[in-house]
């Protein structure tokens, strides 16, 4: 047989075997079971991510997105519910019973109570996230105020008369003015103040929360120092 004939008959050698190979494994019967095997269970798991996911987002929905706005009876009906599917269909519910243009594809509510929640998240926020904070609490309840102070260091501050009157120095302050909030009333002041420098202002109903020298004061009065056992001393 000449050299040309020989190459010839191992090439078709090589892919007669490779065809039997190939052939033998696509009619395995255990490999394709395992195949299948393999498919289910990776089925299953992507089935219960989804699912793991789903129900993340729901209970996120009723902890953080709805948090100040969902009645008392609201959400112990929402953590009555079985179902994701239940629960979906509640959400749908809710939003509709709040939708103020029912006959059109918006809803004004639902938008903008997202909108506070995002402005609050990237306004208010100081190591908490701000929809958790007292103004972004307040700025979702009730939007944007119609006037705000805003005193963000602090300072000189001439006390109006229904405060004492004088001049002191002040934590960080901010006083929101709403003109009308219903079901609370007309011309509404509310005050949140920084005690702790550190950016987080607390709601307070005490005008003399912001008084810093009132706070050192209270330190230097003299049951203080005569409980630390020194003397006490004038501001």
């Amino acid at each position: 047989m000449s050299r040309r004939g020989i190459l010839i008959a191992l090439t078709s050698i090589c892919l007669l075997t490779s065809s039997w190979s190939v052939a033998q494994k696509k009619n395995d019967p255990k490999q394709d079971t395992k195949k299948e095997e393999q498919k289910k269970k990776e089925s299953c798991r992507q089935e219960v991510r989804e699912q793991e996911n789903g129900s993340r987002a729901l209970r996120k929905w009723l902890d953080e997105d709805v948090a100040y706005v969902i009645t008392n009876e609201e959400r112990a009906a929402f953590k009555a519910l079985k179902t994701d599917e239940e629960r979906e269909q509640f959400i749908e519910q809710f939003w509709l019973r709040r939708d103020p243009t029912p006959d059109t594809v918006e809803n004004e509510f639902k938008e903008d109570h997202y909108e506070r929640i995002a402005y609050a998240n990237e306004r208010f926020a100081s190591g908490i996230p701000g929809w958790k904070t007292d103004r972004g609490r307040i700025y979702i309840l009730y939007g944007k105020p119609d006037e705000i102070e805003s005193h963000p260091s602090g300072g000189t501050y001439d006390r109006p008369i229904e405060e004492g009157g004088g001049t002191t120095s002040t934590f960080p302050f901010e006083i929101w003015r709403y003109r009308y909030i219903e079901g609370i009333g007309n011309e509404v002041l509310l005050e949140f103040v920084d005690p702790s420098m550190s950016g987080e202002y607390r709601m307070t109903i005490d005008p003399s929360e912001k008084d810093a020298l009132l706070h050192v004061r209270a330190l230097d009065s003299p049951s203080m120092n005569s409980s630390s056992g020194s003397t006490s001393r004038s501001v």
